[in-house]
């Protein structure tokens, strides 16, 4: 879910979110752990979509769905990209994050 941004955007990113606390690393993780069944259903869901507008229904709700999940954490979905894309770059944060997915 993590948006494309330029390489100066994602190394901003990654400067401010360096020193994640564990606490958004638990949120960001819970809210993966529910993206990915979230994912999951779409994809089920999908395979019985007649018409391409049943198709983007589905994406449309799935979307939502997902930025609820992350507001539940307590998160905006800014903070939740930041993250993303902080852990993607950043080895060490993205095993935190994947632990914390895991422990979900």
């Amino acid at each position: 879910m993590a948006k494309t941004k330029s390489n100066a955007q994602r190394d901003n990113a990654a400067v401010e979110t360096a020193d994640v606390p564990e606490q958004v690393v638990t949120q960001v993780g819970k809210a993966v752990a529910e993206i990915m069944k979230l994912r999951q259903t779409f994809e089920e869901e999908m395979a019985s979509a007649h018409t391409e507008e049943e198709a983007q229904d589905l994406a449309n709700e799935v979307e939502t769905a997902a930025v609820r999940v992350i507001s539940d954490q307590g998160l905006t979905v800014d903070q939740y990209n930041r993250v993303i894309a902080a852990a993607e770059d950043d080895a060490d944060l993205g095993e935190r994050v994947l632990s914390a997915c895991r422990a979900a």
